[in-house]
């Protein structure tokens, strides 16, 4: 998790013992889903989250026909997988320092998508903003995003203050 220094830390942690608080609020995974339009741009895609992540991601299947939303048995609905320790690293500062300032308008993630436990949730648009995906600009051109998710544990409370201290930005509209 970005390596917070102890010092910097300690005006979280209430007076009490610095180690405390980084064993009390930490970032433990990062869960990144994406869903398939078309069954042709599942290659695409798999490609685009092993790419970013250096980790294969699973496919996730219909278990059951659903005739209004023109779903068949075990056709391919979308990709998911978990991230911790080094990968999960490096994908946060890339997503910090790198993808996120390249959003020409961004002014934070919204402290809105923050849910009842301290999880931050949100999506990105373009996997060409990537630097792994630069690359190959003609296979990734195509605008199809996915949604993050930043999962700590540790008191809810202390949690937007840890995402904000990381770099980052969370905005309070």
């Amino acid at each position: 998790m970005l390596h917070l220094s102890l010092k910097s830390l300690d005006f979280l942690s209430k007076g009490g013992n610095k180690t405390s608080f980084k064993k009390r609020v930490s970032l433990e995974k990062i869960l990144l889903r994406a869903n398939v339009r078309t069954p042709e741009s599942l290659p695409n895609l798999f490609l685009a989250l092993k790419t970013i992540t250096g980790q294969a991601p699973k496919t996730n299947y219909a278990k059951r026909p659903l005739a209004g939303f023109k779903l068949k048995k075990d056709q391919p609905l979308g990709l998911q997988l978990t991230l911790r320790g080094d990968k999960m690293d490096s994908f946060l500062k890339n997503l910090i320092f790198i993808v996120l300032p390249k959003f020409v308008d961004f002014a934070g993630v919204p402290s809105k998508n923050l849910d009842s436990q301290g999880n931050l949730h949100f999506g990105t648009t373009q996997f060409f903003l990537w630097p792994q995906c630069e690359v190959s600009y003609e296979i990734f051109r195509r605008p199809s995003g996915f949604h993050i998710t930043l999962v700590s544990k540790g008191d809810p409370k202390k949690k937007s203050l840890l995402y904000s201290y990381m770099g980052l930005p969370l905005n309070k509209d």
